[in-house]
């Protein structure tokens, strides 16, 4: 990609006036141009800090004096089956280098590489050579909580024979099995109460007129 930068413009030629009937003749003017080339990215540096990856590289210049306003970072997968690129455009810094810094979520369980290449205005450079490569470990699995009811039974700690000496009442001192108790005795009953008796018979009376008649 060229870039010119004209220094000065002119027109070879004749340039006719009309003004009177009359023309003027102006001889060839020189052009003179200076080109720029975009350059290729640089190689940048990677470095790997608590499960993200920092990507470092040298600032470039279009022409002297002339910064790059842009760089195009991209994050090359190195998986068998290869993962998407991740691709960041990032505005150029005013110091001699630049870092960009991608997030343990992008890099998680996967193998990177690094390219830079550097923009200016509507021109892109040719692509840095690729950085060497890290390995980000996968995310380690959630820990499920332990659903109630559904542990190990777990069997109850066996009761404890109460202490010799230590007085009826207190804590501990009470048997791990209470004596059989006796029976409560059934309530009594007052006269009213009691079943009424069977109805006895009524005996009649001999007939002494049917006596006399025998």
């Amino acid at each position: 990609m060229i870039v010119a930068v004209v220094a000065s413009l002119g027109v070879a030629g004749t340039v006719l006036a009309y003004a009177g009937g009359w023309v003027v003749s102006v001889g060839p003017a020189r052009l003179t141009a200076n080109v720029a080339t975009m350059p290729q990215g640089v190689e940048p540096s990677v470095a790997r800090q608590d499960g993200q990856a920092v990507v470092s590289w040298s600032a470039q210049e279009i022409a002297p004096g002339v910064r790059m306003d842009h760089y195009v970072v991209t994050a090359h997968s190195a998986d068998d089956p290869p993962r998407p690129d991740i691709i960041h455009t990032v505005g150029a810094g005013r110091g001699p280098a630049e870092t960009l810094v991608f997030t343990m979520a992008e890099m998680t369980g996967g193998k990177w590489r690094w390219s830079v290449a550097p923009k200016y205005r509507g021109w892109t450079g040719e692509m840095s050579r690729l950085s060497q490569r890290l390995v980000f470990p996968a995310a380690p699995a959630p820990r499920v909580a332990a659903t109630p009811g559904k542990g190990p039974a777990t069997k109850p700690a066996p009761a404890t024979a109460a202490a010799s000496g230590a007085p009826a009442g207190e804590a501990g001192a009470e048997p791990a099995t209470p004596p059989p108790t006796a029976p409560e005795p059934a309530p009594a009953t007052s006269d009213s109460e009691q079943p009424e008796s069977a109805p006895q018979p009524v005996l009649s009376a001999p007939d002494p007129a049917g006596s006399s008649a025998s």
